[in-house]
């Protein structure tokens, strides 16, 4: 796998996921028993929005960068923005966290995240970016194994964040094979699972795919920064919310046109669905 997400961290497509993964993490600590998280792909925690890659691709810039001063932006941004400030202690951009870094900061006691990356780099980074406690638990394994592997989590409730590199032509095809299967085992918990919005059809087809593996709801995000008539070019992105929890619906559809807007220069627009 030659996929390096430092090239891409912070960008418009990281908004909408870490603000909806935000959205759950806050819906599952509302009860008291202890909940799993399983990032499939989570690569190295933390970006240094001044390192290399970001710098030769700067894609924060048209990302969280355009939000950081805004004065009143939508609650569901306003607490991703809080989040990530919350890396950034003396107010100035420098750190983007990943997933499993936005997840330790939202674990209480009982609660696990478990973090697979099989870059042996990556793998190396993300062990030195999150904390050394007994429920944070970083793996070197092959996240569509770890499905198999780790689910259903021995708490019972839990989210699931698949985000894969998407460098094989037909991943999202085993993305919806590998759901449907974790679905078997762990069908009540939530889903969240991003895509690249390039191609309309395939996404479609994948969403049918899951629903004929027993999803029962699902609620689909889409935000494109570029005219989505372009296929098989990145315009945008997609997340699915397979078992949505309450209330995010509302929130996106008050986030949505406001991120079409602010993230962007040109053709733009948002899309939210749910079946």
């Amino acid at each position: 796998m030659n996929y390096r997400h430092a090239f891409h961290a912070g960008n418009h497509a990281d908004v909408l996921k870490h603000a909806v993964l935000l959205f759950c993490l806050d819906s599952l600590k509302r009860k008291e028993t202890p909940f799993a998280v399983l990032d499939t792909h989570a690569g190295r925690g933390l970006y240094d929005l001044a390192g290399d890659e970001a710098q030769r691709s700067p894609e924060w810039q048209d990302g969280v960068s355009r939000l950081w001063s805004w004065p009143e932006p939508p609650p569901l941004v306003a607490r991703y923005l809080d989040a990530v400030r919350s890396f950034n202690q003396d107010g100035a951009l420098r750190t983007y966290p990943g997933s499993p870094a936005l997840v330790t900061t939202q674990l209480r006691a009982d609660d696990v995240l478990m973090a697979c990356e099989l870059h042996p780099e990556e793998h190396a980074a993300l062990r030195r970016s999150l904390p050394r406690q007994a429920n944070v638990q970083v793996h070197a394994r092959d996240g569509w194994e770890a499905l198999s592997a780790l689910l259903p989590p021995p708490q019972r409730r839990g989210l699931v964040l698949i985000d894969p590199p998407y460098e094989a032509p037909d991943e999202l095809n085993i993305s919806a094979r590998a759901i449907g299967g974790a679905l078997k085992r762990f069908g009540h918990g939530t889903y969240l699972w991003w895509r690249p919005l390039k191609d309309e059809r395939l996404l479609t087809a994948a969403d049918d795919e899951v629903r004929a593996q027993g999803a029962k709801e699902i609620l689909r995000a889409d935000l494109w920064t570029a005219s989505p008539t372009r296929e098989g070019r990145l315009v945008g992105s997609s997340v699915a919310l397979i078992n949505p929890p309450f209330g995010l619906k509302a929130a996106l559809h008050q986030a949505l046109p406001f991120l079409a807007e602010a993230l962007t220069k040109g053709q733009s627009g948002w899309r939210l669905s749910q079946n």
